[in-house]
């Protein structure tokens, strides 16, 4: 959930283009390239329908965070693809778009924020809402990581039937953050001294942003909380927190945004993810959901991307033939079907 170019830069994100088994063969059809008016420009995407007539019921997918393609393209895995075909199969049409700034979408992905992303996904959910193809009383949407934090912003003020959090966050983005980084350190067997090197001056960052009334007046504060570190990592770090995105991602409370939410919602984790805590986050949830309905699952032995994986190590995704664990679709479909018709 946090930003791709963050394990990135950390060097443990490998980049790579290649088929994947589960990649479908062909594009899932019925296929439409749209083209969305969206507030910093045209957003671009596809509109995958199922066979058969409508109206259908439909999923908006939220890529997670980085300059993420309509696909979630990362790690030579397309598991948005993947997800739109399994959609399609089981009756359920989806919309899927290039982030601002990337692919075939306007603007400018470097200055973008989370409530930004959260506008262009609004402007997404009413332009599927919109199309005769689709019913607009059955229309959800789906978050991974970084985007389980936009869906329920982008909700606010809309009639969504229901929305599916895949590794999305429910604690504040520091805490995300540095239980990421501790966890990914310790799976790089970095010393303990260092671990809580990078810890502190993460939690000095984060509170700089939150003292600060802009992001003008948080750099120098920035500056002063990463001096510790070493010159590449403090440049890491300001590449990803001395960004408008940082300074917007220390302030959103993701479990008021989930719980003003009042429809069905399915929030489900991988066991082994070490980039979005399953034990912290679930946790945090399912406080919420004794009272809100909502339905709240670990899924064992999953990493970040729901790879079957037990390590979590994010060096494997690109090593790891499986995009989407079979067991994933086949949820979100159940839930679907009960929530969304």
């Amino acid at each position: 959930m946090t930003r791709r170019s963050f394990l990135v830069l950390l060097g443990v994100l490998p980049l790579m283009a290649c088929l994947r088994p589960q990649d479908p063969r062909f594009r899932p059809d019925p296929h439409r390239s749209l083209h969305i008016a969206g507030p910093a420009g045209v957003l671009a995407g596809d509109l995958v329908l199922p066979a058969g007539p409508g109206p259908f019921p439909a999923v908006l997918l939220l890529a997670g965070s980085g300059p993420q393609d309509r696909d979630e393209h990362v790690a030579g895995h397309r598991p948005f693809l993947v997800l739109s075909d399994a959609l399609a199969r089981a009756g359920i049409a989806s919309l899927r778009y290039d982030k601002r700034g990337v692919g075939g979408s306007a603007g400018d992905f470097a200055t973008a924020t989370i409530s930004d992303f959260a506008r262009d996904a609004g402007a997404a959910f009413d332009a599927l809402a919109a199309r005769p193809e689709i019913d607009p009383a059955r229309i959800a949407i789906l978050g991974h990581s970084e985007g389980g934090l936009t869906a329920p912003l982008a909700a606010r003020g809309r009639k969504v039937a229901a929305l599916v959090l895949l590794a999305g966050p429910a604690v504040p983005m520091e805490q995300v953050l540095r239980h990421q980084t501790r966890a990914i350190a310790a799976l790089q067997g970095a010393p303990a001294d260092r671990i809580a090197a990078l810890d502190e001056a993460l939690a000095a960052s984060f509170a700089a942003l939150r003292a600060a009334p802009d992001l003008a007046a948080a750099r120098p504060r920035l500056t002063a909380a990463l001096a510790p570190l070493p010159p590449e990592v403090r440049r890491t770090y300001a590449a990803v927190l001395a960004t408008p995105w940082g300074f917007d991602a220390a302030r959103p409370d993701p479990l008021a945004l989930i719980g003003a939410f009042d429809g069905p919602v399915l929030a489900l984790y991988g066991g082994s993810d070490t980039q979005v805590d399953a034990t912290e986050n679930a946790a945090a949830l399912r406080d919420l959901a004794r009272t809100a309905g909502m339905q709240v699952d670990v899924m064992a032995g999953l990493n970040h991307l729901f790879q079957a994986d037990p390590t979590g190590d994010p060096q494997n995704y690109a090593r790891i033939p499986q995009t989407l664990a079979p067991e994933v679709p086949a949820r979100i479909v159940a839930f679907l079907r009960r929530a969304a018709g």
